[in-house]
């Protein structure tokens, strides 16, 4: 071959390769602004933004390897079992393009124009609160590289029952902050737990086993955005009540300060249809007692009474802690079909997000739940937090275990079926 053909065809090679390699602007953007961005961009709750070509291109390499390995974006429920409304799932195609374009260089490309950016800012598509319920003082996280599993009492000082459209809980630790459970308390006995250790025997919780107006209100993990129901839909705020802040804060090895707030929405009347919660806890379990012996694996399995009337599921929350390995829940109607809930194969305590029904599902009255979890108490999982493992028992603590199946829910009517609630975030 003539050296000037040659020449020619390594140049004609070579456009035609950087032109079948994916580009950021033409490819690999929208997938990142469907399933990162709602984490990783400026003030979210990854440690760095992609929603540049510059922010992608620093963390090419990083970004498919995470994404081959499936570890990002994070999502545990099985697809094949029952796909949800907030489901962040990368196809095959998907993390080969950004296999492709990361080996390939990381190019720009040549913007598109203005690219409509998803709704990644609850409070830039909404109104600004009606109200923010503050922790009472700063909280101070010891720099000494321990989880911190805190209880927090915010007191709303609401006059009356009112109706929450909207919620969001706020971190004000971004960096520190993992997840929070949020419930309600109407005794105001807890008022000296706050700050106190989750699961500590002397808290008041503890002591006078207080019967809490709501175990479950909201929740969040990195990744949840804040609820906004439409029109007619609303959960209940009952006058001056507490909200009993559940709090995780990761490991530090320096001092830090957090005041997390939550942040309200309300109703400007009482709701057509009131979003209720559905909570099945350890008391349903079926082979008590709910003990988990030291080295060994076990299985507790939880079913629930007939449900007494028709309701449409909205979301659900399986919850476990460390020694957690795999949890399934299904549900039985009288007619004897199956109704699929969720299945996670591999628990991770660190990740525990609520799924959210892609429309809402009926569970017809007579309805039994059924739940099954798998716990490992052995030296084989990592996650143990003790070495040698120890009998494990319920608590709040995260050395104790818990075994919870959440759900809200609206009572039903005709045509739920098709009904979705749930914005993208």
């Amino acid at each position: 071959m003539p050296a000037a053909l040659g020449c020619l065809f390594l140049c004609f090679f070579w456009v035609k390769t950087r032109a079948q390699t994916p580009t950021y602007y033409g490819q690999v953007q929208p997938i990142l602004l469907a399933n990162c961005t709602p984490c990783h961009r400026p003030g979210g709750g990854a440690p760095f933004p992609v929603l540049t070509c510059e922010d992608a291109t620093n963390r090419a390499s990083f970004i498919a390897h995470v994404t081959a390995r499936r570890y990002m974006p994070p999502w545990f429920a099985d697809p094949d079992f029952r796909s949800f409304h907030n489901q962040k799932i990368l196809t095959n195609a998907e993390i080969e393009t950004l296999r492709q374009w990361a080996g390939g260089g990381a190019p720009c490309g040549i913007p598109l124009g203005e690219v409509a950016v998803l709704q990644q800012d609850f409070e830039k598509n909404h109104p600004a609160p009606d109200q923010e319920v503050p922790m009472q003082q700063p909280f101070t996280i010891p720099g000494n590289n321990t989880e911190q599993f805190r209880i927090f009492i915010l007191p709303t000082g609401t006059k009356e029952e009112r109706y929450v459209q909207g919620i969001r809980f706020q971190p004000g630790n971004l960096e520190l902050a993992h997840h929070a459970r949020l419930m309600l308390d109407t005794t105001h006995l807890l008022r000296s737990d706050d700050g106190s250790e989750a699961g500590d025997t002397a808290t008041q919780f503890t002591r006078l086993g207080v019967r809490l107006a709501s175990q479950f209100w909201n929740g969040w993990v990195p990744g949840n955005f804040g609820e906004f129901y439409p029109d007619g839909f609303a959960k209940k705020l009952p006058a001056n009540a507490d909200i009993v802040l559940n709090m995780h804060y990761s490991p530090s090895p320096v001092p830090a300060t957090d005041q997390s707030s939550v942040k309200l929405w309300f109703a400007p009347k009482p709701p057509e249809r009131l979003v209720k919660p559905f909570i099945l806890d350890e008391n349903w379990i079926v082979n008590q007692p709910f003990v988990i012996p030291a080295d060994t694996v076990v299985s507790f399995f939880l079913r629930s009474p007939p449900i007494p009337t028709d309701i449409s599921l909205l979301s659900v929350l399986p919850h476990m802690h460390l020694l957690g390995k795999s949890f399934k829940a299904y549900a039985l109607t009288p007619d004897n079909d199956v109704i699929l809930l969720i299945k996670i194969d591999d628990w991770n305590f660190k990740w525990q997000m609520t799924y959210q029904f892609e429309h809402l599902l009926k569970l017809p009255k007579g309805t039994v739940v059924y739940a099954e979890a798998v716990y490992d108490n052995t030296a084989a999982n990592p996650a143990n937090p003790h070495n040698p493992p120890r009998e494990t028992t319920y608590g709040w603590a995260t050395f104790n275990e818990m075994m919870n199946l959440i759900f809200e829910y609206v009572d039903y009517r005709e045509g739920d079926e098709g009904l979705s609630l749930f914005e993208k975030f």
